[in-house]
């Protein structure tokens, strides 16, 4: 949960019924809540988190950073391209900040503890 919310800089997260609760409580009528994520997959069939999952082929990117070689090279080899200043001061950092989002949302993905997609239709009341 800390490294979706710190990696993609969200406030804190909470379970999908504390967002329908709110919504609810605030004075709405609630027509549609569901995970739109369920609704299908993703061209040629994967799951949403499929893109943030490690992969060994380094023509699949964004796959190929999230593998453990790159997890250890990527960081260092910015450090070096900020040195020369290839790159701006802190895009390692960012980086390591945003990988971590990625695998945080892999993980959730993979284990259904967390969706991107969560979709609430409401009314306001007459």
């Amino acid at each position: 949960k800390k490294d979706i919310e710190v990696g993609d800089g969200l406030p804190d997260l909470v379970h999908t019924s504390v967002c329908t609760k709110a919504l609810v409580d605030a004075g709405f009528e609630l027509v549609e809540c569901r995970d739109c994520a369920e609704d299908g997959l993703l061209d040629g069939g994967e799951p949403w988190h499929t893109p943030l999952l490690p992969s060994w082929n380094p023509f699949v990117w964004p796959r190929f950073q999230f593998n453990p070689v790159m997890f250890f090279i990527m960081p260092k080899l910015l450090t070096f391209f900020e040195l020369v200043r290839l790159v701006p001061a802190g895009t390692s950092k960012t980086q390591v900040m945003l990988q971590a989002g990625g695998v945080g949302c892999a993980d959730g993905g993979v284990t259904g503890a967390f969706t991107p997609m969560w979709l609430m239709v409401a009314k306001k009341p007459v």
